[in-house]
């Protein structure tokens, strides 16, 4: 236990957790109401899958990443993708000792619910989106209405790049604005300009997400309640990209190799490891 206190751990004060500065700012709390979830219905070639949503919605505009940036404002409900490394056991090959070996990873399914709004837009694109890659409508490339004289003695499964798309989940600190700018506000003459900068964060880029189930939405007289629509999805499987501010120093870590912070750790002769940046050498 003495080895435990010489570290300090035990004396960090209250309100040291929550400022942001003066190099302590990993221990600032998370707080799970600041996200972002965005659905890239443009990746992987499926700009037919964006177009098709585009055409069974009643939202005006153009381009790919209109869908998804709508149905961003209307994420109720997002969660942190976890995984899970299953594992073979082998019995006596120690002195009678099972040991365990990992043999696979897996990802399991995720929940997104979204609120619906008084046009069901939401209700429509998901719904379009489980139509698309399982028709049943009469024509699968135009969509239209189902034709009662038809006899579907058979149906046509989509091929899975054209329905398949990859998904972020973003956590971020509520701390954007800037501390200098948070209360004194610049003068312009357009008004107060507010500067803004990248908070902390850690991202799951989700890869070859598609839905696969679209709970019931329960209604019911009585006291009116928000209808929410819960998803779930599949998806092959992610990687996590995070940036950490320390006041007005951001360090970002980056899958895009031009963009990764090359540390090496350092040991001085008091036995203290300090992380040093490598730069980047000129192209």
């Amino acid at each position: 236990m003495g080895e435990e206190l010489k570290q300090n751990r035990f004396y960090l004060k209250t309100e040291e957790l929550l400022q942001a500065e003066g190099g302590i700012g990993n221990v600032v709390p998370a707080f799970n109401n600041s996200y972002d979830v965005f659905i890239k219905f443009n990746s992987l070639g499926s700009n037919s899958l964006s177009a098709y949503l585009q055409d069974h919605s009643l939202l005006e505009g153009s381009g790919p990443g209109t869908i998804g940036d709508y149905i961003a404002l209307f994420c109720s409900e997002a969660v942190l993708p976890g995984s899970q490394i299953t594992t073979q056991s082998v019995d006596g090959l120690r002195q009678g000792v099972t040991q365990h070996f990992a043999t696979y990873r897996r990802y399991p399914d995720i929940n997104l619910t979204f609120y619906s709004q008084k046009d069901y837009y939401t209700n429509e694109i998901f719904d379009a989106w489980l139509e698309y890659i399982s028709p049943t409508l009469n024509d699968i490339n135009t969509g239209s209405m189902i034709d009662d004289a038809a006899n579907f003695a058979y149906k046509r499964l989509r091929y899975p790049k054209t329905y398949k798309c990859d998904m972020s989940i973003t956590a971020f600190s509520n701390d954007t604005i800037t501390s200098e700018t948070r209360l004194n506000p610049h003068k312009s003459k357009t008004g107060p300009v507010i500067e803004r900068h990248e908070p902390s964060s850690i991202r799951y880029e989700l890869k070859n997400a598609f839905p696969t189930n679209v709970v019931a939405a329960p209604l019911a007289y009585g006291n009116a309640n928000l209808i929410k629509t819960t998803l779930t999805f599949k998806y092959d499987q992610f990687y996590v990209t995070r940036a950490s501010r320390s006041g007005n120093e951001l360090t970002r870590r980056d899958l895009d190799k031009s963009e990764i912070p090359i540390r090496k750790a350092l040991r001085n002769d008091f036995g203290d490891i300090r992380l040093e940046t490598i730069p980047f050498p000129d192209q």
